[in-house]
């Protein structure tokens, strides 16, 4: 052991503890640290500190080191031996109150939990066989008494011995029977008390479950694993807190933020015209009763029409009607990132563990996943394992899987094997509809023939309709006029922008530039992590004029922002759409940057 130092005097004693005994059993191998590392292709420094008390190692390195003295020596240490070294392995771990030790001292405890679990079961399955078994041998006990009984009608000649003996066969059988039956009652007494202590044991094994995920989470906020929850919590102005649906959390109440629903989403609030009532039908039957019908689940159809309000609303109804299901929603591109980032930090165990035990998984907009080929791969994978423990699958794209050929025909398959149903543009009518739930929502001043209006107008996605509404009522507002028809003419006509149809990063681009024109600042500082006031101002301008003048997704907006989160993209989408009602100076602004935005996107798309 020529690389290791005497143990130092300031080690806890749980770590000193534990280094002793893995020295001891790393002498009977008669190598060199570098040496035992190379063959086992560890870094000699981490196998070092393993030993010299430095660092609580995973117990991977206890299990291959025993399993190294095993076969040098011929014979393996006894089961005394490996369970007070597995003691000492428990006390370092909690010693060393780091997020990491938690997380692995959380593991062992729920391997532990899990054997003990399978050994209840194992008990149950034993009891319930002898039970079983018992039942059965009483049952052909009865038989044979009836049997018995039915002889009473033998020869007079026969009956006095036939009588004795039957007297005699029958007495021995009821005793045997009494005894049974006792056995029985006892074997149930025992199978009550191994279900009881099975129930417990996969209780326990859920609680921890629980704890090591949040322990999951802490680590990762130590090691710098996700980034926090936006960079834009200071809005517009200071001072002036960001809006949300519920005047705090913005995703509402319970595990909401965990399972990515977004509260204001809802069967009972999408509004389907003729076009759309088979989807909301099949999003409702599968809220009801999941994985019973259409599994998987697969919604299509363009930008902006309420695809991603369906997958919330299927996830809401789900929670609602069965509480103990676990459901998660998660965007492609969130989902790509979350995967590179456990691959980045050896996570991916844990990564398969939270998406192979959901009961209902939602996936929007998986055309994302084109040029993500080992996550295509993970999720051919995931898409088994949950298909074939009949779990629900919900998945949304911008078209039908035949079209989506990159993502390679195994999966393709799969995609196709459940229900396709196609989301389209609402008719006049839904639209209409869209605009009054609106308008009741936040108390808008809008007549009916102005909704009409608006609803003939714009006709493209929903989010290009009710943004149309909101830059009526706001200039009407501003002006202190009342809102009609002749009003909203002079305003669509004015200010509802012409989106270009392709090119959608090309044109965010180009909004980050203009906007960082008119602000005095550069396009670097609007993408980048400078929290000055003016910098804020024109960052969340420019999300909001892309949520507007193009059809890109939330998480793309957020990847031209320099990586962000979408609910900063979302966040600023509400607090300028909000203070353009309230602020003249608010609303000026985007007048002048939209049409500065139209006339640079027309000469730049006409060269």
């Amino acid at each position: 052991m020529g690389s290791l130092v005497p143990l130092g005097g300031d080690l806890p004693d749980e770590s000193r503890a534990l280094a002793e005994a893995l020295r001891g059993l790393f002498e009977g191998l008669g190598l060199s640290v570098r040496r035992y590392a190379t063959r086992r292709h560890r870094d000699a420094g981490s196998v070092s500190r393993f030993l010299n008390g430095s660092r609580v190692p995973p117990w991977e390195f206890v299990s291959d080191l025993i399993s190294d003295v095993t076969e040098q020596q011929g014979q393996p240490p006894t089961q005394e031996a490996v369970d007070l070294l597995r003691r000492l392995y428990r006390a370092a771990l909690a010693e060393s109150g780091s997020a990491f030790s938690r997380v692995q001292l959380l593991e062992d405890q729920l391997a532990d939990a899990d054997r003990r679990s399978m050994e209840s079961t194992a008990v149950v399955r034993a009891l319930e066989r002898a039970l079983a078994d018992a039942q059965h041998r009483a049952a052909g006990l009865e038989l044979q008494i009836r049997q018995l009984h039915g002889r009473q009608n033998d020869s007079i000649a026969e009956k006095d011995k036939s009588l004795r003996l039957y007297e005699d066969q029958v007495t021995a059988l009821l005793r045997e029977r009494q005894n049974l039956l006792r056995e029985v009652e006892a074997l149930s007494e025992q199978l009550l008390d191994a279900h009881s202590r099975r129930a417990q044991a996969e209780q326990r094994c859920e609680e921890l479950e629980r704890q090591l995920l949040v322990a999951e989470e802490l680590w990762a906020e130590e090691s710098g694993e996700e980034e926090p929850g936006g960079d834009d919590h200071g809005g517009v102005d200071a001072g002036l807190p960001a809006p949300s649906a519920h005047g705090g959390d913005p995703f509402g109440h319970d595990d909401a933020r965990a399972s990515g629903l977004n509260p204001r989403y809802l069967l009972d609030t999408f509004v389907a015209g003729e076009a759309n009532r088979f989807a909301l039908s099949a999003a409702v039957a599968v809220a009801e009763v999941p994985a019973s019908l259409y599994n998987p689940l697969f919604v299509y159809g363009t930008s902006a029409i309420g695809k991603t309000h369906l997958l919330h609303a299927i996830g809401r109804r789900t929670r609602d009607l069965h509480p103990d299901k676990r459901v998660r929603y998660v965007g492609a591109e969130d989902l790509a990132g979350e995967f590179a980032r456990a691959g980045r930090d050896r996570g991916l165990d844990r990564f398969r563990r939270r998406y192979r035990s959901l009961d209902l998984l939602l996936i929007d907009d998986i055309q994302f996943l084109a040029d993500q080929e080992r996550l295509r791969e993970e999720l051919l994978h995931t898409f088994d394992a949950l298909h074939n423990a009949s779990k629900q699958i919900v998945l949304s794209s911008d078209r039908p899987p035949k079209q989506l050929t990159h993502l390679g025909d195994r999966l393709r398959n799969r995609l196709e094997s459940g229900l396709i149903t196609h989301v389209q543009p609402p008719d006049q009518r839904a639209r209409v509809a869209l605009l009054q739930r609106r308008v009741e929502r936040e108390q808008l001043a809008a007549p009916p023939e102005v909704l009409e209006y608006v609803a003939s107008q714009v006709q493209r996605n929903v989010r290009e309709l009710e943004g149309a509404l909101i830059r009526v009522t706001a200039f009407a507002s501003l002006n202190r006029q009342p809102v009609d028809v002749r009003l909203a003419e002079v305003v669509l006509r004015d200010l509802v922008p012409d989106r270009v149809p392709t090119r959608e990063e090309d044109v965010a681009r180009l909004i980050v530039a203009q906007t960082a024109d008119y602000f005095g600042v550069t396009a670097d500082d609007v993408c980048g992590k400078e929290r000055g006031r003016a910098i804020v101002t024109a960052r969340q301008i420019a999300m909001y004029l892309c949520r507007e003048l193009t059809d890109l997704s939330t998480p793309r907006i957020a990847s031209v922002f320099g990586g962000r989160d979408r609910e900063t993209v979302e966040r600023a989408d509400r607090k300028i759409r909000n203070l353009m009602a309230e602020r003249r100076s608010i609303y000026n602004q985007m007048t002048e940057l939209t049409l500065r935005v139209k006339d640079a996107g027309g000469l730049s798309f006409d060269s």
